[in-house]
């Protein structure tokens, strides 16, 4: 693809602050990745360090950058922030008390035994914090992003209880004493390493002579002081990409403020990207009539304009009134048989999560495979469970909690039964070695049962006896799974393992076979286990998960007053950020479409009538009546 002349300056901007505004379907991805390569093959000295919010972004940047080099980067990282962070504090976390051999903690449970530990120390007289540990565990990570130090004010609370500072210090102090961390204090933990070791801080700058962020709107307070930690103003060599119009993860501490912030302390030069090459005329017509109500833009942008010619259809943009969700979701899979529309080009996107679930179920009624993200941060069958549990055990061999879930997973998975408190006192016979004394336990209980047995010969030879490993991974992701399960766990044993397959994939791209256990499992855990749609599946979505994305055709439903806009934003107001940020939410689904649009409400949702999206009028159509 040819450049144009607002890509060209973006793709041959060498140093000092940058600021590329990208609307939708503007190529800001080839933009940044072909700056990357040029960069790399322009001076032999220069490094770059591109950070992204998702995996799957990160892992696009890679192949594309060594597609352009036609050999992989070495003086290219191109991660997630968190990845990145990761990657420090295993460099460098002693100064903070932190070992190499960390671990991540991405369940509930163990993160709620952290805080109950913080909150055992609580000095005698402290009022206890409230009792439901989940909301508690969420107050904590807004506290992260937030920036929060531990003092004594939390600065977006007007009086702040004097049980919190002592438990958020006392949280990180456990984690410190446990060596985990969660994804919250990877940042948090990061950024004091660099606040309070300039010289760190000196080394990792030295080691990159450019830094790229893309979808920088989606940064929260914490993020932008670690990014101002990496690349300090006002002269460094930052590449920051972002569309403000597109900021709708407000609930996780992104705001249009951040991009004000960035642009009075680094007072970069701005270059904007307002060409669409993704959306039809008619579809970038609705978006510019929409997001030009939104009166906390951060820039006075030129409007969006369509590169891409559409389809010959006079139908490109559709509008149905129907009488009850039950009768919207039914329509849109109707239209969509009427319509021959292929499921893979289909995405049916909604507000809610409820009303994404209503579809999927409506879909699969028609006879529709439908593929629903659900983010889960672990693997639950029981076969991949104990082959990623039986390495976690092989990478810290006295750790119990790891030892309980690998006991739990070999049940599920054999039918046997080992109690960890055994497992455990018997292994002060083989060194402490939790998994050799497992193995032997384990061996012992299924000596009759030749599946049982074989699975257990794998571990036995390849990560008890020696670490053979990647080699021990890919040998189960190939063949060996299907010999573990009983026919009722094939199918969600494929899903899994197929989705591990493509994380193993691109960790092994990125790190090389020379990897070690500790951080191929650290990367793992930084990764969402999601399994992949199937190739004939329509995408039933929320708005916020589709961001990044495009289709062929959407379908967005729900297009009420008090769905979207939700009923909590209009109760800020009419004029609130909440409302603002509904508005982008639709500018967002709108905008991934790139060859139809369909615009679907009900009169009634809940139980009670429902007037048209005011979105719809300020997009110029009739409340969707035509």
């Amino acid at each position: 693809m040819n450049l144009n002349e607002n890509q060209r300056t973006a793709v041959h901007w060498d140093d000092g602050p940058l600021l590329v505004l990208a609307g939708p379907g503007s190529g800001k991805t080839m933009v940044l990745t072909r700056r990357v390569a040029r960069l790399i093959e322009a001076d032999e000295r220069a490094s770059v360090l591109a950070l992204t919010f998702t995996n799957r972004a990160a892992a696009e940047m890679r192949e594309r950058v060594d597609m352009l080099l036609g050999r992989r980067a070495d003086r290219a990282r191109l991660c997630t922030i968190h990845a990145f962070a990761a990657d420090l504090l295993r460099q460098h976390g002693s100064h903070l008390g932190l070992r190499p051999d960390f671990s991540l903690l991405v369940q509930d449970e163990d993160r709620i035994a952290v805080l109950e530990e913080a909150i055992s120390q609580l000095p005698d007289g402290t009022d206890l914090p409230p009792a439901d540990r989940k909301n508690l565990l969420h107050f904590v990570d807004r506290l992260f992003a937030e920036s929060y130090g531990g003092e004594r004010q939390v600065p977006s609370l007007p009086n702040t209880p004097a049980w919190i500072p002592l438990l958020y210090r006392g949280y990180c102090k456990s984690l410190l004493a446990a060596n985990r961390v969660d994804f919250g204090s990877l940042l948090h933990f990061a950024r004091r390493l660099l606040a309070e070791r300039p010289g760190v801080a000196r080394v990792l700058r030295l080691g990159w002579s450019h830094v790229c962020v893309d979808e920088f709107q989606d940064t929260n307070t914490a993020q932008y002081e670690l990014l101002s930690l990496i690349a300090p103003a006002p002269q460094a060599n930052l590449f920051v990409v972002a569309d403000d119009d597109q900021t709708i993860y407000q609930w996780n501490g992104a705001s249009p403020e951040r991009l004000h912030r960035l642009r009075h302390e680094y007072e970069p030069k701005i270059v904007q990207l307002p060409e669409c090459y993704r959306c039809p005329p008619c579809i970038v017509n609705l978006a510019n009539r929409l997001i030009v109500h939104s009166a906390d833009r951060a820039f006075d942008k030129e409007p969006i304009s369509a590169q891409s010619a559409g389809t010959p259809q006079s139908d490109v943009v559709r509008c149905q009134v129907l009488e009850s969700p039950k009768e919207e979701t039914a329509f849109v899979a109707q239209d969509m048989k009427n319509r021959r529309l292929p499921a893979a080009e289909c995405v049916v996107l909604g507000r809610t999560v409820r009303l994404i679930e209503r579809a999927a179920a409506a879909l699969r009624n028609a006879g529709y495979d439908v593929h629903l993200p659900q983010k889960t941060g672990e693997f639950e069958s029981p076969a991949v469970g104990t082959m990623l549990y039986a390495l976690r055990l092989a990478n810290a061999r006295h750790d119990r909690t790891i030892l309980r879930r690998l006991c739990l997973a070999w049940e599920a998975l054999s039918g046997t039964t080992l109690e960890p408190e055994g497992v455990a006192a018997a292994a002060a016979l083989v060194g402490g070695d939790f998994l050799r004394s497992w193995a032997d336990a384990a061996a012992a209980a299924v000596a009759d049962d030749r599946q049982a047995a074989d699975a257990l010969h794998m571990i036995r030879s390849d990560l008890v006896d020696s670490l053979a490993f990647p080699a021990v991974v890919e040998a189960f992701l190939d063949r060996k799974w299907k010999e573990w399960c009983s026919d009722g766990d094939t199918a969600v044993t494929e899903d899994e393992v197929t989705t591990w397959r493509t994380l193993h994939d691109e960790i092994m791209h990125e790190h090389g076979s020379s990897i070690t256990l500790h951080v191929y499992l650290l990367q793992l855990d930084l990764a969402s286990k999601e399994p992949q749609p199937g190739k004939d599946a329509v995408r039933c979505m929320t708005v916020h998960r589709a961001r990044g994305l495009e289709f062929k055709h959407v379908y967005l439903i729900g297009l009420a007053q008090e769905v979207l806009p939700s009923f909590q934003a209009l109760c800020q107001g009419p004029l609130s950020k909440a409302v603002e940020e509904e508005r982008r939410n639709c500018f967002v689904a709108v905008t991934r479409a790139s060859e139809t649009l369909m615009l679907t409400r009900s009169r009634q949702y809940y139980g009670y009538p429902k007037e048209p999206s005011q979105f719809l009028f300020e997009m110029g159509l009739d409340g969707g009546t035509n």
